[in-house]
């Protein structure tokens, strides 16, 4: 048989690239974003327009690479699931307080920084979000085998199909995000730092959703090899960039690049965080994508991805509402949110390495599936 090969990145180039993108980001973010919450940090919080410039760029990736083409799934019971699942995830993200820390990509990026840059909640996020994706494939096994005499075929119009109007499409969409944006710089309230900073977060964003869907990055992804196909393929993507990431932000502390991270000491609520990550890890399973591999497959023409992101957008405007009023009769816990209080920095780099290099060694990753 002949081997068929990906055109989709290795780990050992998506780790170095991504790694070394959000580091930029990083330093981005240090110099031009975190220090108010100007007119162009309260823009680019606004997940409609962070998810649509992220969306937009694995879109021209995803195009460029022959990638792109409306996906439907062949009954309606998929959709249904991927709007809970990303409902669960909104929730889950609000509860557990992952985008408390810092503007755009911080936010959406947390299993790669807040692990690699030695927080503590990222390392709890990440051990709970494995266990809600352990059950949610349980449950996802069980729920499709149970709805398989209910399902129906899902219809789509063949003019959607066709190369020729999706090319037409892409082009129309492309006028659409250079409209917005210029539409943004002239009607919003932005001195020219502003503009610059928001011109220059946009183009990060978007070489974030390219580089994201060339890479294949999904927790989702990750999780259903683990636990539904016995496989490994994207666990190692995303490993090797905390790797690298980890590496690359270590050293440009010692060279003095950038200032160190700095969160609150100590973590509000360890049962919050648990119990909204494994929401999260639960959530990914149904919607078929984690919040990055939610972005980049809709921007490859995934229509189970885009129903994902409506109820992750509804469920983080829901529990917004409501959250606030809980966390803020919470005490404050005597966890620490930092792994230096623990163990020297070098110490951790040395051990994350050690371990991963083990992990590539020991597990084999069966074919790739996208």
């Amino acid at each position: 048989m002949k081997k068929k090969f990906s055109r989709h990145w290795p780990y050992l180039i998506t780790g170095p690239v991504l790694s070394f993108m959000l580091i930029l980001f990083w330093y981005f973010n240090q110099n031009y974003l975190s220090q108010d919450k100007t007119a162009a940090v309260l823009l680019l919080e606004n997940p409609v327009l962070t998810f649509g410039l992220i969306i937009f760029g694995s879109f021209i990736s995803a195009f460029i690479f022959g990638e792109f083409g409306l996906k439907t799934p062949l009954t309606y019971e998929p959709l249904v699931f991927s709007l809970l699942g990303g409902f669960l995830m909104g929730v889950g993200a609000t509860v557990a307080a992952m985008s408390v820390h810092s503007a755009v990509l911080f936010n959406l990026a947390g299993i790669f920084n807040l692990t690699a840059f030695m927080i503590t909640k990222g390392w709890i996020y990440a051990g709970s979000m494995v266990l809600g994706g352990f059950l949610g494939s349980k449950l996802l096994i069980y729920l499709t085998l149970k709805t398989k005499y209910l399902k129906k075929d899902f219809f789509i119009p063949r003019a959607f199909t066709l190369k020729r109007n999706q090319r037409i499409i892409f082009y129309l969409l492309i006028c659409l995000y250079v409209f917005l944006i210029l539409a943004i710089l002239l009607f919003s309230k932005l001195d020219f730092k502003g503009r610059i900073s928001f011109i220059l977060a946009s183009m990060l964003l978007i070489i974030f959703g390219a580089i994201t869907e060339r890479g294949t990055i999904c927790m989702s992804s990750m999780l259903k090899e683990w636990f539904i196909a016995a496989s490994g393929y994207v666990w190692r993507n995303i490993l090797f960039t905390i790797m690298c990431l980890a590496f690359f932000y270590q050293a440009g502390l010692r060279l003095s690049l950038y200032q160190p991270i700095v969160l609150e000491k100590y973590i509000q609520n360890p049962n919050l965080l648990i119990f909204g990550s494994v929401l999260m890890g639960f959530g990914f399973i149904f919607a078929d994508g984690c919040f990055i591999g939610s972005l980049w497959k809709a921007g490859q023409g995934n229509v189970i991805n885009m129903i994902g992101i409506l109820g992750m957008l509804v469920g983080i405007g829901l529990s917004q509402l409501s959250i606030s009023k809980v966390t803020a009769s919470l005490k404050i816990s005597n966890v620490p949110n930092h792994l230096d209080a623990i163990m020297p920095p070098l110490m951790f780099l040395a051990l994350l390495w050690i371990a991963g290099i083990l992990l590539f060694l020991i597990f084999k990753p069966k074919h790739y599936r996208y």
